[in-house]
């Protein structure tokens, strides 16, 4: 299939090496003047999205919108974002971004346990591919599925989104923990508190709660809490360690709480994140806030 990935960083570059371990010889859509190692590449985001199968998107949220409107995917188009969480400052779904600035409406998004540099190291990963159009996901699979990373469906889209953003802000808190020397029991905490308070924002926004079990949910959260290299646990252990505000933490932290109030759902260690990444709040003192709070019966 013809194949286009727009990202030249790690993550593009892993999804590349998935791509060719499945048969692929993807094109890159990268800045002008970038180049691309072993790949052919191109800065013309237009073309590319005229000419494949597939217009993967494997750069960081805040970039997404502007994109977008760069490439114009057109209505026979079918747009892959693999980009995990929500915009920056409005809080907007990246799918929605694809709809509302291009005429494309085939969208879906993937999610899962694949780290980049364990994925450059051809080590065995799975991904999740949503969309309520069918074909799209099943298109993922063709560009993806080999003997060294399995990819699923699901048309559960919202959840999938949903689940990839909240695993970005939970690294950061297994990151705080390791680097708080809390513990593994803490750990545990943070992944079944933390999927909990996605389920529960899930419900509210109409999502299936297996997505927060499955590969979007625990699966990535899982991978993405021990790996050094993760964006977001290694966030968490810099702030555990003193180290200076992390804004675009904050951001994405923000942005999901902006979303839960709008259903009036609590994310409470999403909030301390939030607060701990502006400088407001040191590590340990969130942490014994959140040890403080009322006890109750455990549920999803």
């Amino acid at each position: 299939m013809k194949l286009g990935i727009i990202g030249g960083g790690a993550w593009g570059h892993a999804l590349a090496t998935l791509a060719a371990e499945a048969g692929h010889q993807p094109r890159m859509g990268i800045r002008a003047g970038a180049r691309v190692r072993g790949l052919p590449g191109t800065p013309n985001l237009a073309a590319l999205a005229a000419e494949t199968d597939l217009l993967v998107l494997a750069v960081p949220p805040a970039a997404v919108r502007e994109v977008v409107q760069s490439a114009a995917p057109g209505p026979a188009s079918r747009v892959l974002i693999a980009s995990r969480g929500l915009e920056p400052g409005t809080g907007a779904w990246l799918s929605d971004l694809v709809g509302a600035h291009s005429a494309c409406r085939r969208v879906g998004a993937l999610a899962g346990p694949a780290l980049a540099a364990e994925v450059l190291a051809r080590r065995p990963c799975a991904l999740v591919a949503a969309s309520p159009v069918d074909e799209v996901g099943l298109a993922a699979q063709t560009a993806f599925h080999s003997a060294i990373c399995r990819v699923y469906t699901s048309r559960d889209l919202r959840g999938v989104e949903l689940a990839g953003a909240l695993v970005r802000t939970l690294a950061v808190a297994v990151g705080l923990a390791e680097g708080l020397g809390l513990g593994l029991g803490v750990r545990g905490v943070i992944v079944t508190r933390g999927l909990a308070e996605g389920r529960r924002l899930g419900r509210a926004l109409g999502t299936e709660d297996a997505t927060f079990s499955g590969l979007a949910g625990v699966g990535d959260l899982v991978a993405s809490g021990a790996h050094p290299e993760h964006p977001g646990f290694a966030a968490g252990m810099r702030l555990a360690n003193g180290g200076p505000p992390a804004p675009a933490t904050e951001g994405e932290a923000r942005a999901l709480l902006e979303r839960a109030a709008r259903s009036s759902v609590e994310l409470p260690l999403t909030a301390a994140i939030a607060e701990i990444a502006s400088g407001r709040l040191k590590p340990r003192l969130a942490i014994d806030a959140l040890m403080r709070r009322s006890a109750t019966a455990e549920a999803g």
